[in-house]
């Protein structure tokens, strides 16, 4: 009786698909839009804000000031770096480009330092002078002060004061 009922089940299934499958469709499916209403609801206070909105703006852009060209800051500057826009605070010349301080010797009558000068290996003193008593440093470069203890060399040359400083210092007594 069970394999009855379950037959009979399985039969209406395959029956009632196979009707379904094969009837007509009907795909006029239409719908006339025309016939709705656009609505026509404009929200005042939206409009009022928006405007009022715009004339603030306008006002701020008014009040803003244009950048400066380049050359009227750079016209401005007289203290410190010559170029506002370059890259480091240094400004490459002959001495610091060419120039190596070594090592500084300190002895019982004076000190010297030893530096590098365009290929060229040396000591100057405190009373050194470029072109004049050593090849060691450009024309017109003097030698201020050799400081032993902080490891350092000042020179003046164009009328600037130039500090060397000594890189990996290994002091052994």
């Amino acid at each position: 009786m069970k394999n009855h009922i379950t037959a009979n089940i399985i039969v209406t299934f395959f029956i009632s698909s196979l009707l379904i499958s094969c009837s007509k469709k009907n795909n006029d499916f239409d719908i006339d839009f025309s016939t709705l209403k656009k609505s026509q609801k404009v929200n005042v206070k939206n409009i009022e804000k928006k405007s009022k909105n715009n004339a603030d703006n306008k006002s701020y852009i008014k009040q803003l000031v244009p950048y400066e060209s380049r050359d009227k800051i750079q016209s401005k500057i007289k203290y410190g770096k010559k170029n506002p826009f370059s890259q480091s605070d240094i400004e490459l010349n002959e001495l610091n480009y060419n120039f190596e301080l070594t090592g500084i010797v300190e002895t019982k009558i004076s000190k010297f330092a030893l530096v590098s000068y365009l290929d060229k290996e040396g000591t100057i003193s405190e009373n050194s002078i470029g072109g004049l008593n050593t090849n060691l440093l450009p024309k017109g470069a003097k030698v201020i002060n050799i400081d032993p203890q902080k490891m350092q060399l000042i020179i003046t040359y164009k009328n600037k004061n130039f500090i060397f400083k000594m890189q990996n210092v290994n002091l052994t007594k």
